[in-house]
């Protein structure tokens, strides 16, 4: 009904591996030499550069520490939607050797560097033209926040060890362990928001965020495609769908503010007053690791729990 839910597999990314395999033989010399090892004063340690710390986590967890990874955007304060790339940042992509973008138009500063750097071969791209995960789709409008997805990343961290171990064969079985691992507990985490069961119970967001963790929850989502790609596109809201959401914040419709204060606007923060003065009940969930959060599966772990608290709240 929301998603095509299909895992992933080898259709997810959209990079040949040519132009990265031939990077990576010149640089490991024997076929039977550990990744980690330099070869005839050649460092072959492999850089991973993603757009955003929540991939960089996941891919550090699937290679442990035969490879760097570095994110390039890893600032709460910062939104990633607007996020304009340094001159280090063009340093860091044109030495990658693997690149992770989020694609579907979210973190195109990423592809565009690489695309520069004449890298598109080594992006790992997990949403592309072709074979897109889609939320609600009006021709207009697609959620492209797929961490929030913990079905789609776990089949995602799959898909990458075996990616990664084709890369570096060598290292082949304990990529595929580590990712089975986290992989296993994502699908716990997804189990146990699906566990919810909040059907009945529906909410308004300032921006799309967390729309697949909380339908997976069971909640409905009230908010107005058009408002959401108005917000994703960076625009103010037209007064219409604007005062619409005023309307459904502060009317009896909704259980749930979900409010991503990385995107806050002028009309987002009216909103989000406008629904406390009500008495609903607002949380916050971030575009990439909050303070104090390092870790994928803690930080959804603690959005759950919020999300649980509520309902149970809710339920009385």
């Amino acid at each position: 009904m929301r998603k095509n839910t299909s895992a992933p597999s080898r259709a997810l990314r959209s990079l040949g591996l040519g132009g990265v395999v031939v990077l990576l033989a010149a640089s490991c010399g024997a076929e039977d030499a550990p990744a980690s090892e330099p070869q005839d004063g050649v460092e072959t340690d492999l850089l991973i550069v993603t757009s955003i710390d929540v991939y960089a986590d996941l891919a550090t967890e699937v290679v442990g520490d035969t490879a760097e990874v570095q994110a390039l955007v890893d600032n709460p304060a910062v939104d990633p939607h607007s996020y304009e790339a340094t001159p280090q940042d063009r340093l860091v992509v044109n030495q990658a050797d693997v690149i992770i973008a989020n694609g579907g138009g979210y973190d195109s500063f990423i592809t565009l560097l690489a695309s520069a750097a004449d890298a598109d071969d080594s992006v790992y791209q997990l949403i592309d033209g072709e074979n897109h995960h889609s939320h609600e789709w009006d021709g207009s409008y697609e959620n492209e926040h797929i961490w929030y997805d913990l079905e789609y990343m776990s089949a995602f961290v799959t898909d990458f060890g075996e990616y990664m171990g084709e890369l570096v064969p060598e290292n082949a079985e304990l990529y595929t362990e580590n990712a089975q691992a986290l992989a296993g507990e994502i699908d716990e985490l997804d189990e146990r928001n699906r566990a919810i069961e909040a059907e009945g119970m529906s909410y308004l967001a300032t921006e799309a965020v967390s729309g697949f963790l909380l339908q997976d929850a069971g909640f409905e989502d009230l908010t107005e495609l058009q408002f959401l790609s108005a917000v994703e596109h960076g625009d103010d809201v037209s007064p219409r769908l604007y005062q619409q959401a005023l309307n459904v914040a502060t009317g009896d419709e909704i259980d749930l503010l979900a409010y991503n204060p990385q995107t806050e606007t002028n009309q987002s923060a009216r909103i989000r007053q406008a629904a406390e003065d009500s008495g609903v009940s607002v949380l916050e969930f971030s575009e990439t690791f909050p303070d104090g959060f390092d870790s994928y599966t803690e930080w959804m772990s603690e959005n759950i729990s919020t999300v649980e608290a509520l309902v149970e709240d809710l339920r009385g």
